[in-house]
């Protein structure tokens, strides 16, 4: 063949090659189409709000980042892109990365059983592991919602160490270790003092010289004193109803399950160890993102200390994040080795959702299956409709809604509700006979049915919120049935008790470091209180029909055990 002729062809077969792997390129946004993307879904953090900072880490790297709104309200002190937030259970990673590499260095064994390194956790008949504690299926009931039960109120301080006698105390598990998956913050508590125990230095400096400075973390570390001066920190805040901000109290003073502070630049390195495999190796990486599996063998969408699913066809590794008035909001997709970064220092920023929406338009085009639009089964309603009345007042009453009572009500002649002790007397307009709205407040009420056809429930849509709450029964509160119910109830789980008396024909229980809480009964022997704390009560009854005690549940407690003393 002819010399030329073949370096023609060659030539030719390797521009159609080269043209074909320029083509096969997924094309992603410049740095100017990110920044205004960034711009747009930020908007909402401006230069007189708190706010936060966006990162997206591209192969190892940090391409973008950039910071809104104020890390200090009080001073006007801006957030920047090397401002330090607290990013709550994002830290949950770290703390089963602990483990992780103690098992590495083979002082334990994820599989290993608790109370060797813990006596202090009770046997409860069936080994609890550390992958159970990391896993959330423990069975072990959660701190925050157990002290609250105890007496220990919204914004008061609590210490690892308070948290372990709290642990220790525990008579019953929520369920059997291994069957659920049940959010529990309690088991990460637990892992720092294995750390502790194991490696005689204090969680913090282990974790510091075994983590963070070695993946080059330098302003990155767990807290546990908040009286400790931090610079380059943001100050958290919590949103009110008429749009203004307050600071809430640092009482998040423990670690483990949380308090880890760190920037968005500190963060991108520790996202480039998913790929890079720097610290633990690839197989510690691999062992961090195992799913959890429960005893019938359902696999979950959870690893250790981390979500591991998948989206719109790609891997996927993440975590939200909420303490006081910190949110934050991490996501890393493998494949393409692409992560997402989001935290902000006030509590209705949402960084979850502007991530969401970060990633939507970022990796558009690397998506392997298509965007499902899915429509909210209840959304916000704003379209008004005409409605006689007498249909209104089927559904008026007194509802509880996740520990607080709302109040639906006739008022001359408008539709009206209420949230006692959280919102002003709100009227409402119908959307259709069985669904209301609150004009220009972001709320929406669906009225929901029994299988007598009796309204029973209601869907409360705040805002990104969903809510379902349970409307009482007049006809089982009164006064002869509501005092059968009174007397001392106490529970030496928590060393706490509560005292059941009629205040102006109401049932109210008493604590004495809590407000006072009205129970309600839905069903016979089955009561909802308006309080977190305090939420649902299961009244037990020995064959005689006396009360022998109560069983308390709120969310992330089940059924802890008051007996009746008097």
């Amino acid at each position: 063949m002819d010399m030329s002729r073949l370096h023609f062809r060659l030539t030719l077969i390797f521009s159609i090659l080269i043209v074909f792997q320029i083509s096969s390129v997924k094309a992603q946004p410049s740095l100017e189409e990110i920044e205004s993307k960034m711009d747009e879904i930020c908007a909402s953090w401006t230069d007189e709000t708190p706010g936060g900072v966006v990162g997206i880490v591209q192969d190892g790297e940090l391409i973008f980042s950039k910071a809104f709104g104020l890390a200090s309200l009080e001073y006007d002190v801006p957030n920047t892109t090397s401002t330090i937030f607290n990013i709550a259970s994002v830290s949950k990673q770290f703390t089963a990365y602990s483990m992780v590499l103690l098992e590495q260095q083979e002082k334990l064994s994820i599989d290993d059983d608790v109370r060797k390194y813990l006596p202090e956790v009770p046997d409860f008949g069936t080994t609890i592991t550390i992958r159970h504690l990391l896993t959330h299926t423990s069975g072990l009931r959660n701190f925050q919602n157990l002290l609250g039960i105890a007496g220990w109120r919204p914004g008061e301080s609590m210490t690892n160490d308070d948290l372990l006698r709290f642990i220790s105390r525990q008579r019953e598990l929520n369920f059997p270790v291994g069957e659920e998956y049940l959010y529990c913050n309690s088991g990460f508590v637990l892992v720092t003092f294995i750390v502790e125990r194991l490696t005689g230095q204090s969680f913090q400096d282990w974790t510091r010289e075994n983590i963070f400075e070695p993946l080059g973390m330098t302003n990155t570390g767990y807290r546990e004193d908040m009286e400790i001066i931090h610079k380059k920190s943001a100050t958290s805040y919590s949103t009110q109803d008429d749009g203004t901000y307050r600071q809430p109290l640092k009482y998040w003073t423990y670690m483990g399950n949380g308090n880890v502070y760190t920037t968005a630049g500190d963060m991108a390195k520790w996202v480039n160890n998913f790929s890079s495999g720097t610290l633990g190796g690839m197989e510690g990486i691999q062992r961090l993102t195992e799913p959890g599996i429960l005893n019938n063998g359902d696999t979950l969408t959870y690893g250790l200390g981390i979500g591991v699913s998948t989206h719109r066809g790609l891997d996927r590794y993440s975590h939200g994040g909420s303490v006081g008035g910190y949110r934050s909001n991490f996501a890393f997709y493998p494949e393409i080795n692409t992560g997402f970064i989001v935290f902000s220092n006030f509590s209705s920023a949402n960084p979850g959702g502007k991530n969401a929406q970060i990633i939507e338009f970022y990796l558009a085009d690397q998506f392997k299956e298509p965007k499902e639009e899915s429509k909210p089964r209840y959304p916000q309603l704003n379209e008004p409709v005409e409605l006689d009345i007498a249909v209104f007042n089927e559904y008026t009453g007194e509802y509880f809604v996740e520990g607080v009572k709302l109040k639906v009500y006739e008022k001359e002649g408008n539709m009206m509700a209420q949230a006692i002790d959280y919102t002003p007397e709100m009227m409402l307009m119908a959307a259709s006979d069985t669904s209301f709205y609150v004009p220009f407040a972001n709320i929406s009420l669906y009225m929901l049915r029994g299988k007598d056809d009796r309204p029973d429930r209601v869907v409360v849509v705040r805002g990104d919120d969903v809510m379902v709450g349970t409307k009482s029964n007049p006809e089982l509160k009164a006064p002869d049935k509501l005092k059968s119910y009174t007397g001392t109830y106490y529970s030496p789980e928590v060393d706490t008790r509560f005292v059941l008396n009629i205040e102006d024909g109401k049932l109210i229980a008493r604590h004495q470091r809590q407000k006072k809480v009205e129970l309600v009964p839905l069903q016979k022997d089955f009561l909802l209180g308006d309080a977190f704390f305090l939420n649902r009560v299961k009244i037990e009854r020995w064959q005689s029909g006396d009360i022998r005690g109560m069983k308390v549940s709120n969310g992330r407690v089940r059924d802890l055990w008051f007996e009746k003393i008097d």
